[in-house]
């Protein structure tokens, strides 16, 4: 149930003209972009200080699979050859080309008569017996071994366990869906039946609490056909709220469709490991820093500490007698290290520095947070240089241990909006910020550059295809 303090202050935010950030420039290697020069130095930090803290895998996994499949479902409402044909390599025809090498063809396979029936073929895919059309990404069947298959939700476990160096079970957090939980679990209870694996799994839910209104473009407040008020869920900045609730000292973040194969995770885990050694690293230089200024506030003592930040996080300070004050109120704050692939034309956010309140910082920023209308703000996208992949790791306690409340550091002046329809009237929706936009705005951030190998994501089905998805062998 929403305050009417909350609506109101959403509704404001709907009646707003724009929400645009204000780009100083792109960060990139010359300026915002650290390239590691020494990546063993931090993998091994992280192999041999991970274990003196307590580390846990955070997963959004509530999306659904409709994305996924949306060529299949178009053909499979409507089969007809510009259908089948759409998209070339993603096309429908390719994805029945290619249908022995996608993981859940063994499972579908004894349930189709006719291969060469594209529409018996599209509908056991998306109906039964898979029922993807209606499934969370996942539960989808993403890759194939020898005699099974795994699921995105398997490879994160596994890769989570991976990652651990530490005697305690290897902790994981996913967010899913109330509908999809029973599914979920019972995936979970199979996995921990067949493999010994030294694992803590828990779910989340979205809270209802986070959900938003919407407006009708004469400004009042859309409700239902019983004069309810009508919200949504407000996007994965919602998720902030289940990021909050965990205790972890590290936490590392990741969309649950990048995930590769087993046989490729050798090349990946690597770069897992050197954003987690340098985001240690930095959590440990911060730490000493504010001990540093508790017995020592020099000016001297200041400067070094203020040369060292500014290199670190790409900003600056004044060098005036409040330096020592603004020093602590700024390492005061939640660390996140994020790792950046050069871009390769992938829909969505990237890395940049960003203007506001006369200082500037790094942040990662949607494309539609960014006024393309003016020029340069335009020349600033178009000279971006990196893509963010969503491969994070964060630090969420001060200097003496104590949990921050992650909902202290949101610029909620970043929030979407949105046109949708609703009861065939046009309406106005809004979403939180950006769980790692404007919902991690006032965090320190440290970009750091990864290669394209760390990135695979399934946005389309025949992404499956792709080598880093199919066994080697």
């Amino acid at each position: 149930m929403l305050s009417e303090t909350e609506i109101s202050r959403q509704k404001s935010l709907l009646e707003s003209e724009g929400n645009f950030v204000d780009i100083a420039a792109p960060a990139t290697p010359e300026k915002g972009i650290t390239i590691i020069g020494d990546q063993q130095h931090y993998i091994d930090c992280y192999d041999e200080k991970s274990k003196n803290y307590s580390i846990e895998k955070f997963v959004p996994a509530s999306g659904a699979a409709t994305r996924m499949f949306k060529r299949l479902i178009a053909f499979n409402n409507e089969p007809n050859l510009k259908n089948l044909h759409d998209g070339g390599d993603y096309s429908v025809k390719a994805t029945i080309d290619a249908l022995p090498r996608f993981a859940f063809f063994d499972t579908l396979k004894d349930s189709i008569k006719d291969v060469e029936n594209l529409e018996e073929v599209s509908d056991k895919i998306l109906h039964e017996p898979l029922n993807y059309a209606g499934l969370p990404k996942g539960l989808v069947e993403f890759h194939k071994y020898n005699g099974f298959s795994r699921t995105a939700f398997e490879e994160q476990i596994f890769e989570g366990v991976a990652m651990n160096n530490s005697d305690q079970p290897a902790k994981l957090e996913f967010t899913v869906s109330e509908e999809h939980y029973e599914m979920f679990k019972s995936l979970l209870d199979k996995i921990l039946q067949k493999n010994k694996l030294n694992v803590d799994v828990k779910f989340s839910f979205q809270e209802k609490s986070t959900n938003t209104v919407a407006i009708y473009n004469d400004g009042t407040l859309v409700t239902t056909d019983s004069g309810e008020l009508f919200t949504r869920p407000g996007g994965h900045g919602s998720l902030l709220q289940n990021l909050n609730q965990i205790d972890a000292d590290i936490i590392f973040i990741k969309n649950i469709d990048n995930i590769v194969h087993q046989d490729y995770m050798a090349e990946t885990l690597p770069y897992k490991k050197l954003l987690g050694g340098v985001l240690i690293e930095t959590a440990e230089n911060i730490k000493s820093y504010m001990q540093s200024l508790e017995n020592d506030k020099s000016a001297g003592n200041c400067n070094r500490i203020a040369d060292s930040l500014e290199k670190t996080f790409c900003t600056t300070f004044e060098r005036d007698e409040n330096l020592c004050n603004t020093l602590v109120r700024f390492m005061n704050r939640p660390i996140r290290v994020c790792g950046m692939v050069k871009n390769t034309g992938e829909p969505g956010g990237g890395p940049f520095l960003v203007r506001k309140d006369g200082s500037i910082s790094l942040q990662i920023v949607e494309k539609a947070q960014i006024n393309l209308a003016d020029e340069s703000q335009k020349v600033h996208f178009n000279n971006s240089t990196h893509f963010n992949p969503v491969d994070l790791v964060c630090y969420t306690k001060d200097s003496k241990g104590n949990k921050f409340d992650l909902n202290k550091f949101v610029d909620s002046s970043t929030c979407f909006i949105s046109e949708k329809t609703y009861n065939g009237k046009p309406i106005k929706v809004l979403e939180h910020p950006g769980l790692w936009n404007g919902s991690m705005a006032d965090w320190l951030t440290i970009f750091v550059e990864v290669p394209l190998i760390t990135f695979n994501p399934v946005k389309e089905l025949n992404d499956l295809l792709r080598k880093e998805h199919q066994p080697k062998n």
